[in-house]
């Protein structure tokens, strides 16, 4: 595959009907003398771009790996209110030089 290259969307004027055909997934097609010179393709159907702009995982697969974790430990927040009695209460700003 060549390269790709990228153009900021104000740099090109492009139709508000073809803005959204492509929001729609449908190629639009830029002719130049009656012949095809260019093809807008929506991100997500163009091999370069399509996985490599998105982030994360889909919402269902994190929920699914957080249901899969191990439930908290309920004497954590015991244990945590244990070391702030011993350490003192936090400052009111942490950031604070010391």
């Amino acid at each position: 595959m060549s390269a790709l290259v990228t153009i900021k969307a104000e740099e090109v004027r492009i139709p508000r009907w073809a803005r959204e055909a492509v929001s729609q997934h449908e190629d639009v097609v830029v002719v130049n003398r009656e012949r095809a010179a260019y093809v807008i393709v929506h991100p997500d159907d163009h091999g370069a771009t399509a996985h490599s702009l998105r982030r994360g995982r889909p919402l269902r697969d994190a929920l699914a790996l957080l249901a899969q974790a191990a439930p908290p430990d309920p004497a954590f927040a015991e244990d945590m209110e244990a070391v702030l009695e011993t350490i003192g209460a936090a400052p009111a700003d942490p950031w604070a030089q010391s």
